[in-house]
């Protein structure tokens, strides 16, 4: 992973969707609304990938292109589903689960639909057009950097090591899957993502553990991987809070 894909908070704050600088006429969008269009978008993706039974990696590599993308380009310029759906089809192909641009384009238009197979019957050739033309904007905005570097391997090596209890491991993978939905893919590398979600599995299940993921041999952690640790954790607490606060207000249906 290059140091190009990590980013500052305030970097997060004046992105180009929250600049407005594509036309006069353009939306700048609030940070608030930037953020939950990256919601949207990404729980398009995970949506896609189901319906395909795609592996979870497919959707991880796809959510991590997804927000890289939007550091580059506008929500106002770009509709988040059909970057979305680029993501997939790119993803499928990074992580070698392949499936036909045919399939993730009808996937891709149920999805939109909610559903309405007749609806996504009429829209199929039209996404298929559209996720080939996206495809090569996701690429030239990710300048062709396909490296795409998961926390699960650091999640897996950091365990082993310090004899975290499986359960922890699985719970710090699911944390990270929730998670990536959020920022902290751009915030963070892997290796921090990773202490991260392992501490909060330790603190969310309670456990007592005594010893110290920061002394490390398996993982080669930056030298200030206690602060960002920190950070990583309280953006994640935060993604959950806000979560919550959703659910609350979300319609029964």
């Amino acid at each position: 992973m290059t140091e190009q894909w990590l980013f500052s908070s305030d970097d997060l704050v004046n992105t180009p969707s929250q600049c407005g600088e594509y036309s006069p006429l353009d939306k700048a969008l609030t940070p608030g609304e930037e953020l939950e269009l990256r919601l949207r978008g990404c729980g398009y993706i995970h949506s896609v990938v189901q319906r395909l039974n795609m592996h979870q990696v497919v959707a991880s590599t796809a959510c991590v292109l997804f927000h890289r993308f939007y550091m580059r380009q506008s929500f106002i310029k770009y509709h988040q589903y059909q970057i979305g759906g680029a993501c997939v089809l790119l993803a499928s192909k990074v992580e070698e689960n392949k499936r036909s641009l045919k399939e993730i384009s009808r996937a891709c238009a149920l999805v939109a639909s909610k559903g309405n197979t007749s609806e996504a019957d009429k829209a199929h050739e039209t996404w298929s057009r559209l996720l080939k033309r996206q495809e090569i904007v996701l690429l030239e905005n990710c300048c062709f950097d396909l490296d795409v570097r998961h926390p699960y391997a650091f999640i897996d090596a950091l365990a082993a090591e310090s004899k975290v209890p499986v359960f922890l491991a699985k719970a710090a993978t699911a944390h990270v899957n929730d998670c990536l939905r959020s920022t902290i893919c751009l915030r963070f590398g892997p290796s921090v993502i990773a202490v991260a979600a392992l501490y909060l599995a330790i603190g969310v299940h309670e456990y007592e553990f005594r010893g110290s993921l920061f002394e490390s041999r398996a993982v080669d952690l930056p030298k200030n991987a206690v602060e960002e640790t920190e950070l990583c954790v309280m953006e994640m607490l935060e993604f959950y809070r806000r979560e919550a606060e959703s659910e609350k207000h979300r319609p029964l249906t």
